[in-house]
């Protein structure tokens, strides 16, 4: 019985198609929803945040540096939600995240 050497051998054709195939399969971070992100808050974390934590403490923290990079609030959202069991995705995370830098932080 003779068997067969495989072999690879480089075809343009189909290592281009490969390669269209991985790229158009990557997914693409979506910009997060701000509106949705204020109704999350507004659902979930107001309640605690708003007593005594309303718009004037947020601006203050905000003033004083003791929030210091977008990526560090995102930190912040994250734990929160962690710590209180919500069920987030990243996309809850990120939407709330993106309305609380809108609303107080303006961070780049």
């Amino acid at each position: 019985m003779r068997t067969r050497k495989m072999t690879m051998h480089a075809n343009p054709t189909r290592m281009l198609g490969l390669l269209a195939g991985l790229m158009l399969a990557a997914p693409v971070a979506a910009e997060p929803d701000i509106a949705w992100g204020g109704e999350l808050f507004a659902d979930n974390c107001a309640e605690c945040h708003m007593v005594p934590h309303n718009d004037e403490w947020f601006k203050a923290r905000a003033d004083a540096g003791n929030m210091g990079s977008y990526e560090s609030l995102r930190t912040m959202v994250q734990g929160c939600a962690n710590n209180f069991g919500l069920p987030w995705f990243d996309e809850e995370v990120d939407a709330v995240t993106a309305w609380m830098n809108q609303e107080y932080y303006d961070f780049e």
